[in-house]
């Protein structure tokens, strides 16, 4: 917490002036390791910033995507061929990205954000997060326990892996796993703490618990904290996709 502290606030006065903003980016990348591989492709140039580290590990065609304007910091490792992660334009996403196999997606959407997140993406499946989603702290996406639990009577493996599906502007709580096979549909909330390992098709819910359930209907949300708000208000999220989406 200091750490990022004072470096916010020495890129902060750094950027005021021209030289302070060239000194700014050479320190940034001094942050950041690219070890992608020339086997692979990657579009992060219009990325506004780069922290961490990216790398490929005995793998070939994986293609990475950081949208213009997003923000990246943490560590991506691909472990396979074919696959392909997407940050969105003018997300930010903070944390670790796992890729082990081959020809899945990781998509995390525009506008979306994390405080810090880990996600793991493995055995054949995708991990899909929506625009205008905000990720609390410690939470953990994956598609596979990792490992086999398995019928004793019939020798089969009773936990098998799964895509995890999150629509556009979703709330996850803090310290919440969504776990293989979830689903969470658009315009809800995940409560703080929550274990998500079923789909939910019914927008503008909570869904709390271990497991997670529907505790609330009717409800949205916002990052602000007014008394009250008006219908344009809370349907923002939904102008600003339907903007981007037009041709």
């Amino acid at each position: 917490m200091l750490k990022d502290t004072i470096t916010s606030r020495l890129f902060g006065a750094m950027q005021k002036n021209a030289i302070g903003d060239r000194l700014m980016r050479r320190i940034r990348g001094w942050l950041f390791v690219n070890a992608w591989g020339r086997a692979n492709t990657q579009n992060i140039r219009d990325a506004a910033s780069l922290e961490g580290r990216i790398g490929v590990k005995n793998g070939t065609a994986n293609h990475l995507e950081i949208g213009e304007g997003a923000r990246f910091s943490g560590t991506i490792q691909v472990e396979g061929n074919s696959n392909r992660i997407v940050i969105g334009k003018d997300a930010h996403f903070r944390g670790d990205i796992l890729v082990k196999g081959d020809g899945q997606t990781v998509s995390f959407g525009d506008h979306s954000t994390t405080i810090s997140a880990y996600i793991l993406c493995q055995e054949g499946c995708e991990v899909q997060i929506g625009a205008w989603c905000m990720l609390s702290r410690n939470i953990e996406i994956r598609t596979t326990d990792a490992h086999s639990v398995i019928d004793r009577a019939t020798g089969k493996r009773i936990n098998p892996a799964a895509g995890v599906r999150i629509g556009d502007h979703v709330w996850i709580g803090a310290n919440s796993m969504i776990s293989k096979g979830a689903k969470i549909p658009s315009d809800s909330i995940v409560g703080a703490m929550s274990f998500v390992n079923g789909e939910f098709d019914e927008e503008g819910v909570v869904i709390a618990g271990i497991p997670a359930r529907i505790t609330k209907r009717g409800i949205t949300w916002n990052r602000g904290r007014k008394g009250k708000y008006d219908k344009k208000q809370m349907d923002h999220w939904q102008v600003q996709i339907s903007t981007s989406e037009t041709p």
